[in-house]
């Protein structure tokens, strides 16, 4: 590729050889280390190529073999220059083409993220350009390690942010914390005097307290709402008589076993459509934020599946542009009566309780038991998930403050 550029370049020429001793001419050319390419044999005669350099020194090789050289085609950016040299602003808009489109390059024009599951695309979006990093942003402003602290920053779920910029793109991977945000609360610093609550009905499984006074143990039956450690410390004197309280922030690891019910319905007779027909395709470009809308060659057939198609222009690898071009595909169609068996049925609720499954576990719950009845009814078959699972427990809400009277601290010393 590169050497077929430097040809095209320099410019070459397709010549024909004619004559007595075309293979001595040949011979000749290899001894004086003249370069010639796409040698082929046509009609008593040889066709090749070979640059304008090398052109230039067969004079005397054509008079030793008596052989003659007809120029076929004149090939490169020599001859298409010369070709068009009166046409000035032909010229003129080809640099100023190229010089667009290198400026254009000193802009971000696409912004590629990964990593992200419970913050949303739009959501990242907003953030960047809250902090002038957005589309058509000039790339010499934007600090990719501040950025990154930025993330971290923002968002209390991203623990690593990576940025980078490679041409007009900005990619932007990021590796969330899993953990539900519930949980999470635990493990936030918080200052004052706090108990740990249960956030939902649960069998306690486990329970490691690191402040606070513990109020339930293994095996126990919590309620919403229902203290789990408590933040007053009792402090005893002497006699092993309480003397006063303590009140601290609680701070636990606090486990149960805890039920999920998912239900849903899905019709088992239902109309498909079926493609039938070739695609009638609608082009749109977006350019600059600017909507031109390109007329089809053919009307779309009615009924119609339509799929969509977003592809961005790019110059180069990474080197992308801002237009936008969007593909519509109409197909006609036509409408096809599907009856799912039982089986069927089956394997379609398999796939909507693991989907179901899928965003518990992401959230960093231990799915454990799981239990699905199903039903069919009126033309729906209807379902109903029992699921067992283990996961953090624990909600922070202020303590109710508690002063040891006067009387009641004499009243223990007396007795």
């Amino acid at each position: 590729m590169f050497l077929s550029l430097i040809k095209f370049f320099r410019g070459y020429l397709l010549v024909r050889l004619v004559g007595y001793s075309p293979e001595r001419f040949l011979n000749l050319c290899s001894n004086h280390n003249i370069l010639i390419w796409n040698l082929e044999s046509r009609e008593n005669a040889y066709e090749f190529c070979i640059s304008i350099a090398g052109y230039r020194r067969l004079k005397p090789l054509l008079k030793k073999t008596k052989t003659r050289l007809y120029i076929k085609k004149r090939i490169g950016f020599p001859f298409f220059m010369y070709r068009y040299r009166k046409r000035k602003v032909f010229f003129a808009g080809i640099f100023l083409c190229v010089g667009i489109l290198l400026y254009m390059t000193t802009f971000i024009w696409l912004i590629d993220i990964h990593g992200n599951s419970s913050i949303t695309d739009d959501t990242i979006l907003t953030f960047l350009e809250e902090k002038k990093s957005f589309f058509g942003t000039k790339k010499s402003i934007i600090d990719c390690t501040e950025l990154e602290e930025a993330l971290r920053t923002e968002f209390t779920d991203i623990i690593w942010a990576s940025v980078r910029i490679n041409g007009t793109k900005l990619t932007i991977d990021i590796q969330e914390n899993l953990i539900s945000q519930s949980n999470t609360e635990n493990t936030t610093e918080i200052e004052g005097s706090y108990d740990i609550t249960a956030n939902k009905d649960a069998v306690i499984t486990s329970i490691i307290t690191r402040k606070g006074t513990p109020y339930v143990k293994e095996g126990d039956v919590v309620k919403t709402g229902d203290i789990l450690v408590g933040s007053r410390l009792d402090i005893y004197n002497d006699s092993n008589e309480i003397a006063e309280y303590v009140y601290v922030t609680a701070d636990a690891d606090i486990y149960g076993q805890t039920e999920y019910v998912y239900e849903d319905s899905f019709p088992v007779k239902y109309s498909e459509k079926i493609k039938t027909g070739k695609a009638s395709n609608v082009y749109d470009m977006y350019l600059f934020g600017w909507h031109l809308r390109i007329p089809p060659v053919s009307k779309k057939a009615e009924p119609y599946i339509s799929y969509t198609e977003n592809r961005q222009l790019s110059i180069a690898k990474d080197y992308y542009i801002p237009i936008t071009i969007k593909k519509t595909s109409y197909f006609a169609c036509d409408y096809k009566q599907v009856e799912l068996t039982k089986e069927q049925a089956k394997e379609k609720t398999a796939e909507e309780v693991s989907k179901f499954l899928k965003k518990l576990t992401q959230k960093g719950i231990q799915i454990t038991d799981k239990n699905v009845m199903i039903e069919f009814r009126d033309n729906q078959c209807y379902f109903r998930a029992k699921i067992t699972a283990i996961e953090k427990l624990g909600k922070y809400v202020p303590a109710e403050i508690i002063e040891l009277s006067i009387d009641e601290g004499l009243t223990h010393e007396s007795d």
